[in-house]
């Protein structure tokens, strides 16, 4: 936190900064998209900027989620598979089928390993987050269909395009 606050704030112009600030953390390397998923989420205010306080918000929650990957690596393969990852997010009251987190597998799995890696665990434990909270806003609006959280999010996974290119920090 420190180092962070000697930077006044991380533009979303300039997401190298947080990649440096989460890698001084000890953090660990994370993809741009990651970075830019967190930037995403921390920016309370939505003004382009993640703030001293917004980050360390931020570090507290990578933390924690490092913390509760390495609690469920039971293999400590430095990846999680589809069924620690259901019992990850059964942990957190996140109730979804084996299923589902097949496909959060296959989608999140970068490295084609059949399992997540840290980084790739951060994005889709996020992603999860942000459609469990959408889905409960839109919950108790009229709508013309009517899904499960679970239906929701399969829907979401199976017609999510894949990206043609990744950023680099290279």
């Amino acid at each position: 936190k420190q180092w962070y606050q000697r930077r006044v704030a991380i533009t979303a112009g300039d997401i190298r900064e947080l990649y440096a600030g989460l890698k001084r953390a000890n953090h660990g390397q994370f993809n741009p998209e990651t970075c830019q998923l967190l930037m995403g989420l921390f920016d309370v205010n939505e003004d382009g900027c993640i703030d001293v306080n917004e980050f360390g918000e931020l570090l507290v929650y990578v933390k924690q989620w490092r913390d509760t990957f390495v609690l469920f690596d039971v293999d400590r393969t430095g990846y999680i598979n589809f069924l620690q990852l259901y019992r990850t997010l059964k942990a957190v009251n996140c109730f979804l089928s084996e299923q589902v987190c097949r496909s959060l597998v296959k989608e999140f799995d970068s490295r084609s390993t059949h399992g997540l890696g840290f980084d790739d665990y951060i994005r889709c434990c996020a992603t999860v987050q942000s459609l469990q909270k959408s889905f409960s806003r839109k919950q108790d609006r009229t709508s013309r269909a009517s899904l499960n959280l679970e239906s929701f999010m399969l829907l979401v996974l199976e017609s999510r395009p894949r990206p043609v290119q990744t950023l680099s920090f290279d």
